[in-house]
C-alpha cells in the first residue's frame, strides 16, 4: 500500500497550510483572531455525507435607526467576546496523525477600540479597516456531497470603494463629505481664526457617515464570524446571543445606508447583495431578503418555501443567459441548478440534473474549458451512482468517468488536487458496486499516493473552496467581479466552487480505504480497522479541536452537522467489522458510541443512520444469544417492506438492511428452540421477491443460503440454491457466506459418511472458518472436522481437535458455548447471523 497507517510520511497540520491572502491594495492585512482546529468537515463525495442539539433560536435584527448624525440616532457598541481558544501552530505532520497541541493565544481589542462610535472630533472620514478577503462558503441550505457552486457578493469593503462615486449631489438630506470644499456657513476671509462652535460644526459635517458604517458592518461582521467555529463546537448560549448582537448590529448599519443614502445602482445592487445573503445565513427573515434581492441568492431563498419555483426561476435565468451567450455565468447557474435539482429526491429532478450536467459537459468542449468538462463529468457519475434507480446505472456512471479520464492530461485540470480526488472517489466507488475488489484495491493505491502528494499543496483552502480556471471565449462578454462567483487569479478567470476541506477530504478518503479493504479484514491483519481508525481518529480531533474558520455560525454549524455524520458511519463500519469476527464486546462499545452520537445530530430525520443502529442492536442480540430481543428489534416498523421500495434508488441503505433484518428473522424461526419453523418458509417467501430483484449481490448470497436451510425437501432444489450461494459468495469475495455454505453442505451431505470426500468437506469448512476469523464457526468446524475424523479411525486426532476447540469455546459468550454443539438440530438448523 501507499502508506499503511500510521505512516511515516509528511501531513498537513491541524489548520491546513494557508494561500496568501488577496489584500486590498491600500489596506493591511487584519491580524489574527484565535480559534481552535477543523476535519474538513463536501461536499464529504460529496459524498458526502449531521445535525446536533439544536441551538437557541437566533435574534431577529434590530430595527433600522436613522443615519448616524440625527438627533434620534442610535449607537450599538459591540459586547467584548470571551471564551476565545489557542490558535493551532502552523507546522507540519503527518498524514494520519493526531494534530499538533494548541498554541499561543492571540489577544482581541477591546471592542472600544475596535469600533468607536461617530464623535465630532472626527476632521475627516476614518480609514479603511483592515479586511482580509474572505474565502467563498457554502450554501447551508445545502447538504448535497457535491461540489456547489458559490453565490456571494464581494465584501463590503468592495462596495465601500464603488461607493465613493456615488457620494453627495443625488441625497438633499446626506451631510457633506467633502474634505476640501469649506462649509457654506464658514467666513470667506482666509486665515482669519475660526470660533470653536463653527470648527465643531464643520468637523461634524466632515465625517462620511456612509463609508463609516460600511467599514462598522464589515468591522461587527468580523467580530461574529470570528467565533463561528468555537460556537458551533462549545454551544453556549451566552456566547451565540453575543453572536447575534454582533450580526444584527452590522445589519443595521447596512440598513442605515440603504435607506438613507441614494446608491449608484450597481453599488446598491451589491449592497442589497450582502444584505440579504446575511439575512439568508443567520436570520429566518426570509421575506426581507427576498425583497431585498433580484436573481442570483434569491432562487436559493425561493427553493426553502417553494421548490419548484426555485428550479423555474433558475430555468428562465439559464434561458437569458443562453441567449446573450453569457457563457461564463450559464456555467455558475447551470451548476446551481444541479445542486438545487440533487436537493429533492424527485426522479424528475434526478432527470434535470443529469440533463444540466450533460449540457455543462458539451458547452465545455466547445469552448476548451476543460476543468469544466471534467468537473461535470466527475459530479454526473456520482449522480448515476447514488440517485438513479435504472439497471444500468454504474454502466452510465463509467461513461461519465471516461469522458473525465480523456481531459485529465490538461495542464487546466491537472493543477489542483479537489479534482483529482473528486475523479479518484467515483472511480473507486464504480468498482465497489460492481463488487470487483481486486480492481478497487488497485484504484485505492493510486488514490493513497496522490493524496501523499498533495498534502502539502498550497491549493488547499480552509473553507474546502476551489477554484477552475475558464478560457477567454467563456468570459469575453461577461463581468467579473473580485470576490464573486467569478474572481481573476494571475491573470485568468476562474469559477468558484465549494467541496470539502482538507482534512475533512482526507478522513473520507480513510473512510473509503476501510469499505474497499473491508471484505479482507479477517485476511490481511485487519488493514480496514487501521484504516478507520485512523479516520475515527482524525475525526475527533476537528470535533474536539476544529480549526478555526472565519465564516458564519450557520454554517460553521452545518460542517459539524457533516463530521457527526461521517462520524457515525464510521462507528457503524467498526461495528459490523468486529461483528464479523465476533469481537462483542468492541461491537457493544461502538455501539453505545454511535448512539450518543446520533443523539446529537439533533431532530433532522437521518433515517438511514437510526436504521443502520438499530440493525446493528438486533445482529449484536441475536449474535449473543437474545433471540427474542433480536426478534423484537427486526420487527419494528422502520424495517417493514413494501412493493413500492423496489422502485427506489439503485442503492438504497435502508432497503437493504431491512432484507437483512427480514432474513435474520427467518433464522430465529428456524431454530431448533423456537415452535415457529413451519413460519420460517412463510417470512421467506414475502421476501423473495425484494431478494430476487435485488442488485446487490451480498443479498442475493445470503438469500440462496438461507433458502438452502430452509427448503430441504427437495435435494435438487437445496444443492442448486447451495451452489447459487457459493457462486455468488465466491464472485464477491464474502468469506462469511462462504463458510456457512460449506460447513452447512459437510452437515448435510457428508454427515455420518465414512470416506476421503467427507473429510476433505470437513477440512474445507474449518479452512474456510479460520480465514473468516469467526470465533463462534471455528468452533463449530472443529467440531465437525473431529465428528469426521472419529468415524474414519483417527480418534488421537479428533481428541487433539476437541481440546483445542474447548478452548476456543471458552472465550466465546456463555449462551453461545450452550449452544455451539450440536450445530445443527433434526431439520439442520442452527441460529446465526447474516
Amino acid at each position: 500500500m501507499a502508506y499503511p497507517p500510521p505512516h511515516g510520511g509528511p501531513f498537513f497540520p491541524g489548520q491546513p497550510p494557508l494561500q496568501e491572502a488577496h489584500q486590498q491594495p491600500n489596506r493591511p492585512a487584519a491580524s489574527p483572531l484565535a480559534l481552535p482546529a477543523l476535519i474538513k468537515p463536501e461536499q464529504s463525495p460529496q459524498i458526502p455525507l449531521a445535525q446536533f442539539t439544536p441551538y437557541p433560536s437566533p435574534q431577529q435584527h434590530l430595527q433600522p435607526q436613522p443615519f448616524p448624525g440625527s438627533p434620534s440616532a442610535t449607537t450599538y457598541p459591540p459586547r467584548p467576546v470571551n471564551h476565545l481558544r489557542p490558535a493551532p501552530p502552523k507546522v507540519p505532520f503527518q498524514y494520519g496523525a493526531v494534530p499538533a497541541a494548541p498554541g499561543a493565544y492571540y489577544s482581541l481589542p477591546h471592542p472600544s477600540d475596535m469600533y468607536p462610535p461617530p464623535h465630532p472630533q472626527y476632521q475627516a472620514p476614518p480609514p479603511p479597516r483592515p479586511q482580509p478577503q474572505s474565502q467563498p462558503v457554502p450554501s447551508p441550505a445545502s447538504k448535497s456531497p457535491y461540489p456547489q457552486i458559490q453565490i456571494r457578493p464581494p465584501p463590503i469593503s468592495q462596495v465601500q470603494r464603488l461607493s465613493t462615486s456615488s457620494k453627495g449631489g443625488n441625497n438633499p438630506t446626506a451631510p457633506a463629505r467633502s474634505r476640501d470644499r469649506a462649509p457654506q456657513h464658514m467666513p470667506p476671509v482666509a486665515k482669519q481664526p475660526t470660533p470653536a462652535k463653527a470648527r465643531n460644526k464643520s468637523e461634524k459635517q466632515s465625517i462620511d457617515y456612509q463609508v463609516l458604517l460600511l467599514s462598522l458592518a464589515d468591522e461587527y461582521f468580523d467580530a461574529a464570524h470570528s467565533q463561528g467555529t468555537i460556537l458551533a463546537a462549545s454551544r453556549e448560549e451566552g456566547d451565540v446571543e453575543r453572536y447575534y448582537k454582533l450580526v444584527a448590529t452590522g445589519l443595521c448599519c447596512l440598513e442605515a445606508v440603504l435607506k438613507n443614502w441614494r446608491l449608484q445602482p450597481r453599488t446598491e445592487a451589491l449592497l442589497r447583495l450582502r444584505y440579504a445573503r446575511i439575512l439568508y445565513e443567520e436570520a429566518n427573515n426570509d421575506r426581507e431578503a427576498e425583497a431585498a434581492l433580484s436573481k442570483g441568492l434569491l432562487c436559493r431563498i425561493l427553493y426553502k418555501s417553494n421548490p419548484k419555483a426555485a428550479m423555474k426561476a433558475v430555468d428562465g435565468i439559464i434561458r437569458d443567459l443562453e441567449a446573450y451567450r453569457h457563457i461564463a455565468w450559464e456555467y455558475a447557474f447551470r451548476f446551481l441548478r444541479v445542486t438545487l435539482s440533487l436537493s429533492s429526491p424527485s426522479h424528475q429532478d434526478f432527470v434535470a440534473a443529469v440533463h444540466n450536467l450533460q449540457k455543462l459537459s458539451s458547452m465545455a468542449s466547445r469552448t476548451g474549458d476543460k476543468a469544466v468538462v471534467v468537473v461535470s463529468s466527475i459530479i454526473e457519475a456520482l449522480t448515476h451512482l447514488q440517485h438513479s434507480s435504472n439497471g444500468d446505472a454504474i454502466e452510465q456512471a463509467q461513461r461519465a468517468i471516461a469522458t473525465a479520464r480523456s481531459h485529465q492530461t490538461n495542464e487546466s485540470v491537472a493543477a489542483g488536487p479537489h479534482v483529482d480526488t473528486m475523479f479518484q472517489v467515483a472511480d473507486i466507488c464504480c468498482s465497489i458496486l460492481e463488487y470487483d475488489i481486486a480492481q478497487a484495491s488497485q484504484k485505492l493505491q493510486v488514490l493513497q499516493k496522490n493524496m501523499d502528494q498533495n498534502i502539502n499543496s498550497p491549493l488547499w483552502q480552509d473553507d474546502g473552496s476551489f477554484s477552475i480556471s475558464l478560457s477567454s471565449e467563456a468570459i469575453k462578454q461577461s463581468t467579473v467581479e473580485f470576490g464573486d462567483i467569478l474572481r481573476a487569479s494571475n491573470g485568468t478567470v476562474e469559477l468558484v466552487l465549494n467541496w470539502l476541506p482538507e482534512a475533512d477530504l482526507y478522513a473520507l478518503c480513510y473512510f473509503l480505504s476501510s469499505v474497499t479493504l473491508g471484505a479482507r479484514n479477517s485476511q490481511d491483519g485487519h488493514k480496514a480497522e487501521k484504516y478507520l481508525q485512523e479516520g475515527l481518529r482524525m475525526i475527533r480531533s476537528s470535533l474536539e479541536s476544529p480549526q478555526e474558520v472565519p465564516e458564519s455560525f450557520t454554517l460553521a454549524s452545518t460542517r459539524f452537522r457533516w463530521r457527526r455524520l461521517l462520524y457515525c458511519h464510521m462507528l457503524l463500519q467498526q461495528i459490523f467489522l468486529a461483528c464479523a469476527r465476533t469481537d462483542w464486546p468492541l461491537a457493544t462499545k461502538m455501539l453505545k458510541e454511535a448512539r450518543a452520537t446520533s443523539v446529537e445530530l439533533g431532530n433532522e430525520p437521518y433515517e438511514t443512520i437510526n436504521c443502520l443502529i438499530q440493525y446493528a442492536t438486533g445482529v449484536i442480540a441475536q449474535a449473543t444469544g437474545d433471540l427474542k430481543g433480536a426478534l423484537a428489534i427486526f420487527k419494528q416498523p422502520i424495517f417493514s417492506l413494501s412493493q413500492s421500495t423496489n422502485r427506489t434508488c439503485r442503492n438504497d441503505p435502508r432497503r437493504d438492511t431491512a432484507i437483512l433484518a427480514g432474513l435474520n428473522c427467518v433464522l430465529i424461526y428456524r431454530d431448533t428452540s423456537q415452535p415457529s419453523f413451519s413460519i420460517a418458509a412463510n417470512a421467506l417467501s414475502s421476501l423473495e421477491p425484494f431478494c430476487q430483484h435485488s442488485p446487490n449481490k451480498y443479498i442475493q448470497a445470503a438469500y440462496s443460503l438461507v433458502s438452502a436451510t430452509i427448503h430441504t425437501e427437495s435435494t435438487m432444489q437445496t444443492k442448486r440454491n447451495l451452489h447459487q450461494s457459493l457462486r455468488s459468495a465466491t464472485a464477491i469475495c464474502n468469506s462469511q457466506v462462504t463458510c456457512l455454505a460449506l460447513t452447512f453442505m459437510s452437515w448435510k451431505y457428508f454427515r455420518g459418511v465414512v470416506g476421503e470426500q467427507s473429510e476433505k468437506s470437513a477440512m474445507a469448512a474449518k479452512a474456510m472458518a479460520r480465514k473468516t476469523d469467526d470465533r463462534l464457526w471455528i468452533n463449530v468446524t472443529d467440531e465437525l472436522l473431529a465428528e469426521t475424523l472419529d468415524r474414519q479411525g483417527k480418534a488421537s486426532e479428533a481428541r487433539a481437535l476437541r481440546e483445542k476447540a474447548d478452548k476456543d469455546l471458552a472465550k466465546l459468550p456463555p449462551v453461545l458455548t450452550r449452544t455451539a454443539r450440536p450445530v445443527f438440530g433434526q431439520n439442520g438448523t442452527k441460529s446465526t447471523t447474516i
